[in-house]
Formats: structure tokens, sequence, C-alpha cells
């Protein structure tokens, strides 16, 4: 099974990397020519040093040495912050295996609970529970996660009607209208109309039931590795592209 997940990953590395080596180079397979370079300058990029090096305060780098320096520096602290975390994270799980394999912690262990669960059992006792019925906590889901889409919808729409009027005014038959407070009034009044049909306890109920699904961890690193490729990719365009 791990072999068969490691070939998979090859493969997907491979199309990924090929994909984009195949793009820079089809042109030249194909026979075509490239556009003519406007003419440029080539840029440079300054970058002051915490400590002088050989009498230099300074570091002057062309362009796409720049991105070729990033281009190798982003993986490198990427691949070190891993192999830091999953060192910290063996040392952790060795300790803790470690720590509940000792019998003298499991007899502590089985005593403590034992003394919690007299303790409870006496308190229940004495106390009556006084738990909230199911209806309480399930108006109270649906009262919440209303509350907490209205407040999203409050600021999607502020933030929208703002960049399209930046004076957040307008002028309606002589008198002056806040159009971003109409917008977030009128969004807000839609919002809650709709969640009024729509926004049922045993919704949300069945939501909750799949919060417990795994996270679907092969996606996401196929995800961020193919940004990582493609920023790679950009990065090997714009060094065969930089001016002569």
């Amino acid at each position: 099974m791990r072999n068969r997940s490691l070939i998979t990953w090859g493969i997907i590395l491979a199309i990924l990397i090929g994909s984009g080596v195949l793009t820079i180079l089809l042109p030249a397979l194909l026979g075509g020519e490239g556009a003519t370079p406007l003419p440029s300058t080539p840029s440079s990029v300054t970058i002051p040093l915490p400590v002088p090096i050989g009498g230099r305060s300074e570091l002057t780098l062309l362009s796409w040495q720049a991105m070729l320096a990033l281009a190798l520096l982003v993986p490198a602290l990427v691949i070190g912050a891993g192999l830091t975390l999953a060192l910290v994270y063996i040392i952790l799980s060795r300790l803790v295996a470690r720590n509940a394999a000792d019998p003298e912690r499991q007899q502590n262990a089985t005593a403590l609970q034992k003394r919690q669960d007299e303790r409870i059992k006496q308190m229940r006792q004495t106390r009556p529970t006084s738990r909230a019925p199911e209806s309480t906590w399930r108006r109270w889901r649906v009262i919440t996660t209303g509350a907490i889409i209205l407040m999203f919808v409050a600021f999607a729409t502020f933030l929208i009607a703002s960049l399209l009027f930046p004076d957040r005014q307008i002028v309606r038959q002589d008198n002056i209208v806040n159009i971003v407070s109409l917008a977030v009034l009128a969004a807000l009044l839609i919002a809650l109309v709709i969640m009024i049909f729509a926004l049922r306890a045993d919704r949300l109920a069945a939501i909750d039931q799949t919060e417990s699904l795994a996270i679907p961890w092969d996606m996401i690193a196929v995800v961020v590795t193919g940004l990582l490729v493609v920023g790679l990719g950009i990065g090997v365009i714009a060094i065969l592209n930089a001016p002569q």
C-alpha cells in the first residue's frame, strides 16, 4: 500500500514538472519562433546586509538572479521547516509512548480515574443535574449560526459596496443617500429571509455529523505541490526570458 502511494505521488510530480517543462520548450520543439522581446534595461535588486561582509553593506543582484535565489530559498525553507516539525513530532511521540507504557504511571492513572469516578458518583447523588433540554440547544444552534452568517454577509457587503462607491454616498433627487448602509441593510434583509425558510436545526445537526470525517490530506498536498511547481515554472520562464 505504501509503495502504491509513493508511485502515485511520483506520477503526479512527473506530470506537473513535465507539463511545466513542456510548456516552456513546446514552441521550440514545433519549430516556432519566440516573440521578439521588447528593448529593456536589465533591472537589479539591492539587498542591504544586516552585517557588513567583505567591507560591503549591501548586495546587488540582477532580477533573474534574485528570482533564482527565491526559487531555491523557498523550497529549502519549506523542507527545513517540515523536517524540523517531523523531528519534534517523532521525539514527542516517543516520549508519550514511553510514559504511557510505564507501569507505575498506569497504576497512578487507574487510581486517579477511580477516585474521580467515585467523586462524580457522590456529586450526582447529592446534586441534581441541570442540563438544558435538547430543544433549547437546537434553538440556540440556529440562533448562533444565523448571527454568524449575518455578520459575514454584512462584512462582505460593506467591503464590496465600499469598493464600488468609494465616497459611500450618492445624490438622489437632491438628497444625499448613504448607499453603503442601504446595501448592507438590503443584504441583511435578504439573508434573513433566506435563513427563515432554509435554516433548520435538523440540517445543522446533519452538518455537525460530517465534522468527524477525515481531513483530505492527499488533496491538500496535491494542491500545495501544484502551486509550488507552478511557482517554480514561472521562475524558470522569467529566467529564460530575462533580457540579455
